[in-house]
């Protein structure tokens, strides 16, 4: 699966302005863009996406009512090891928040606010490394 016609990024975040202003920040890249206003409809998300198209990045805020992006992510990686997630906080100390998350499972952490060139190279090396790991690159 090279095509990254079929490579999905799911953004998640309860704050609508933040989901609307990645929306448009990442109109333009090659890859299908998905968006969640919850941890539970990020769920449903992956549960019912498309058999073609594989949900390969995960992007997350912590802090959501509901499901938090650290449970999601918990629960995503369960599921799907392979999946790559990543932790957007407007937390100043991330490494507090993230203590009690096992080692391995959050490709990085994304502070809020975004720097969006950083964050769009964040994703970009996020695909790279899963595309590397199916092929047995480097």
């Amino acid at each position: 699966m090279t095509n990254l016609a079929d490579i999905a990024v799911l953004f998640v975040d309860d704050e609508v302005e933040i989901l609307t202003a990645l929306k448009s920040c990442f109109r333009r890249e090659p890859y299908i863009k998905m968006f969640a206003e919850s941890g539970e409809q990020a769920l449903t998300l992956l549960q019912e996406s498309d058999s073609k198209v594989r949900v390969i990045v995960i992007a997350s805020d912590i802090h959501m009512p509901g499901i938090s992006g650290i449970e999601l992510i918990q629960r995503v990686k369960s599921l799907s090891p392979e999946t790559i997630c990543m932790l957007i906080s407007g937390a100043h100390d991330i490494s507090e928040l993230v203590k009690d998350v096992d080692t391995g499972t959050i490709f990085t952490t994304i502070t809020k606010p975004i720097n969006v060139p950083v964050f769009k190279k964040t994703i970009n090396d996020a695909i790279d490394c899963y595309l590397n790991a199916k092929t047995g690159s480097l």
